[in-house]
């Protein structure tokens, strides 16, 4: 079974925005159009295969982009598994006039695009593809961006003729491929989306599937200012990591003047140990992951906790706690002054019982004096026993009186 590692990426370069598009799907039998997080895990060439896509706009701002997406999510729209029959794929033949049918039909979108928006006049794109399946890899193009088929240490080729003005000048041997890259009408594409003076034709070209082989998708940005020989050179010291392989494909163009947009996208044929290693590394990297979202999770949970924790101790009034022999002295003295008051009022109390009882008797005394005295007074006829009477007893109820 033939398997597989994939990268892409691109780089603004030097310009101001990116006018490139790109896009890849590892497994046109589940149609997820994204770049692999692990760009170095090995996928198993599916039943409908995979597909890498560049797209290089032109035009400017709200232009070049434009087309460039239109290119793109064409591809990705025809390119659905309802539409992936398998009388498509049955033959060879189909499977190139469906390449040549999509980048038609991007051609018409662009142009479509490009008549009801008049200030985006001149848009348009050129648009690379590279399906592989089936043991094999099919090429598909319109413009100079290129496809390169490279087998470290071996050789690299060329998979893709660029449709360009300087192209047919090398073609009729007028230029050399160095002075084609510097001649100053290197710019200049004949075949692209978008070009309203002719309908899109695009090539369609054909390689066989083998172990080693890296095949590599990119925009002029890359192949317009650094030969054949500098990329396989990079190539071939970066063939065991894709991702690292575009870091320095990008740098090398920038460090030899690149000024457009870099894109880039590379599928690389592993042998059976590197797709065994592969598969064999795959749940060591499902449990690190797992492990990592366990870890995430319970810190976000401590620090959901801290934060309601803290708020709550905010909040709180502030309590102190007194040691356990004041807690038992302020206890004996708060029953000592519960009883106290408790009696507070008997006494009270009692006391007003035994003012009112004194004047009671005060009374009574009063009136039994009284009584005596008057009896005295019956008695005696006159002032001096009144008198007598009074000094000789003033206690109730004693007779004070003598016998005579």
């Amino acid at each position: 079974m033939t398997s597989f590692k994939l990268f892409a990426g691109t780089d603004v370069g030097l310009r101001d925005n990116n006018e490139d598009n790109f896009t890849v799907c590892p497994d046109l039998n589940s149609s997820k159009w994204i770049v692999p997080a692990d760009h170095q895990r090995a996928f198993p060439l599916a039943e409908r295969g995979c597909l890498l896509v560049v797209a290089d706009g032109m035009g400017g701002q709200n232009a070049g982009e434009v087309a460039s997406a239109i290119a793109v999510d064409t591809v990705q729209q025809m390119f659905s598994p309802q539409y992936l029959t398998d009388k498509l794929l049955s033959k060879p033949s189909n499977i190139k006039a469906f390449l040549k049918k999509v980048i038609a039909t991007a051609d018409e979108n662009v142009k479509a695009y490009s008549e009801t928006h008049p200030e985006a006049e001149g848009l348009g794109s050129t648009i690379i593809m590279a399906w592989a399946i089936g043991g094999k890899a099919y090429i598909a193009w319109l413009g100079d961006s290129r496809a390169y088929a490279a087998i470290p240490g071996k050789s690299i080729s060329r998979l893709s003729r660029d449709h360009s003005y300087v192209q047919q000048l090398v073609d009729e041997g007028q230029l050399t491929e160095i002075e084609a890259m510097n001649h100053p009408n290197s710019n200049i594409i004949t075949r692209s989306l978008g070009d309203n003076s002719q309908k899109a034709k695009a090539d369609v070209e054909e390689i066989s599937l083998e172990e080693g082989l890296i095949i590599l998708l990119c925009s002029d940005g890359l192949c317009g200012v650094c030969t054949d020989n500098m990329i396989f050179r990079v190539m071939e010291d970066h063939a065991d990591d894709l991702q690292e392989c575009k870091e320095q494909l990008t740098e090398m163009a920038l460090d030899h003047g690149g000024s457009d947009n870099i894109t880039i996208a590379m599928l690389h044929v592993v042998t059976a140990d590197e797709a065994e290693q592969s598969e064999a590394d795959e749940p060591k990297s499902d449990r690190r992951m797992l492990y990592g979202i366990l870890i995430l999770s319970f810190l976000v949970l401590l620090v959901v906790f801290g934060w309601n924790w803290a708020g709550r101790e905010k909040s709180a009034p502030v309590q102190h706690t007194a040691p356990a022999d004041t807690v038992k002295k302020n206890t004996v003295n708060a029953k000592r002054q519960e009883k106290r008051q408790s009696k507070v009022p008997r006494m009270i109390e009692t006391d007003a019982v035994k003012k009112v009882g004194s004047k009671e008797n005060a009374g009574l005394e009063n009136a039994i004096v009284n009584e005596i005295l008057n009896q005295k007074g019956s008695g005696a006829g006159g002032e001096n026993g009144k008198e007598n009477g009074l000094e000789e007893s003033s206690i109730p109820g004693q007779n004070s009186s003598r016998p005579n």
